[in-house]
């Protein structure tokens, strides 16, 4: 759901014309009039936006469905090569472990207090998620999240936590932040997570961060079926497995 126009700081135009991005990329394709019920402005509000955004190339009009243009994946593709280092250096480990598994095997990292899938590899046994390279979810409900959020630093680990809401995305999400700083302090000792059908009820994820300095670059994650992730491949033979991967990440990204 797209925030308010008039929640925050900053400039009220420029949040309107970003929730009406954002409602675009939620509905996929929508009319004017949905988008302003979604966006909670006046149809000629919409308009305005939607005509600016569309002279500049980021909107495309089709049948009066209005949709994001391929303008955004000039810019995502941009974005990406922030972790260029990463990604190159995380390719061949993440193909090892879908040669392993034949599950599928996430590569992610945290922006703006949440988790980001920059790389995405499944084997021929993985199943569809809500995942893909670009989706952003809460960290505290995902394996790798889990493990990114164990090696941040105090402030930084306080100013995500502290004074949110941590929303289930199940029955079996973490929500309570005392269960969160025990967890974290388990994830420190053993060096990988779970994500025991936190984010999905049919998905069960395993963990470990990639650790330079002291310093968190991301984790990997493999994830697969509840059904099929149980007993010692799920708790001991999967993690074995990434420990492993995730050394050989480190490894690259230090003698690069």
């Amino acid at each position: 759901m797209p925030a308010t126009p008039d929640e925050g700081r900053g400039i009220k135009s420029t949040r309107t014309t970003f929730a009406i991005v954002e409602a675009l990329h939620d509905t996929r394709r929508a009319r004017l009039t949905e988008l302003a019920d979604r966006v909670g402005i006046a149809n000629s509000t919409a308009h305005e936006h939607l005509a600016t955004l569309q002279e500049l190339g980021y909107v495309v009009e089709e049948d009066g469905e209005f949709g994001l243009s391929l303008k955004f994946l000039d810019h995502g593709t941009q974005a990406k090569r922030r972790y260029r280092d990463l990604v190159e250096a995380s390719t061949p480990a993440l193909e090892g472990l879908v040669a392993e598994t034949d599950e599928t095997v996430n590569l992610v990292v945290e922006e703006h207090g949440q988790a980001v899938y920059v790389d995405r590899l499944t084997g021929e046994r993985g199943v569809p998620t809500n995942s893909w390279v670009g989706k952003r979810k809460p960290l505290h409900a995902i394996s790798a999240g889990k493990a990114i959020l164990a090696h941040l630093p105090e402030d930084r680990l306080e100013a995500i936590v502290a004074g949110r809401e941590l929303p289930p995305a199940t029955d079996r999400t973490i929500t309570a932040r005392e269960q969160l700083q025990r967890e974290l302090e388990e994830i420190r000792e053993r060096g990988v997570s779970f994500n025991d059908r936190e984010s999905h009820d049919r998905i069960r994820a395993v963990g470990t961060p990639i650790v330079l300095d002291g310093h968190v670059h991301g984790a990997v994650s493999v994830a697969g079926p509840a059904k099929r992730l149980t007993g010692e491949y799920f708790r001991t033979e999967i993690p074995d497995l990434l420990l492993g991967a995730v050394n050989e990440i480190e490894l690259k990204l230090t003698y690069r």
